[in-house]
């Protein structure tokens, strides 16, 4: 159960590809071979390539592979460097939970709205933010435990 936690990402978001992949060449082989496109494989697309791009973030944030221009930073000596390595983090931090709350709010917004090819609300795809956030925010928690365990010095 641990090493399903810990690789959560990689499993849906690779498994939500491999589908989004099947489901558009369902459509392609559809159209071209038959000339019956499918009505409702485009918003699926969509649909799933909308959490695989904020899984894909969630996991950018579980590596450490979000951009940082660090050039300034590193001319600091290590206990300024640290301090602002923190106050960056709290940044994210902040900045991951105000738009997960703002995802939820535009979620419930979209409760009536329907994509009419699926027959379900919109909601169901604008709930991926703030829900995605918040295995964002736990990610970002555990890099920096880990990191403060580890050293808890910013190279």
């Amino acid at each position: 159960m641990k090493k399903l936690f810990a690789n959560l990402e990689e499993i849906i978001g690779g498994s939500l590809f491999i589908i989004m992949l099947m489901i558009l060449t369902l459509q392609i082989f559809s159209r071209q071979i038959f000339d019956i496109p499918l009505t409702w494989s485009e918003a699926l697309a969509k649909f799933i390539f909308v959490y695989v791009g904020y899984l894909s973030i969630s996991f950018g944030i579980k590596e450490s592979n979000h951009v940082l221009i660090d050039y300034f930073v590193n001319k600091f000596p290590p206990v300024i460097r640290n301090a602002i390595y923190y106050i960056f983090q709290l940044a994210i931090f902040v900045a991951i939970a105000v738009i997960g709350y703002l995802g939820y709010i535009m979620a419930l917004r979209k409760v009536p709205v329907e994509i009419v090819s699926l027959h379900i609300s919109y909601m169901y795809m604008y709930a991926a933010l703030p829900i995605i956030s918040i295995l964002m925010l736990y990610r970002l928690i555990e890099v920096n435990v880990k990191h403060i365990k580890k050293k808890g010095e910013v190279e």
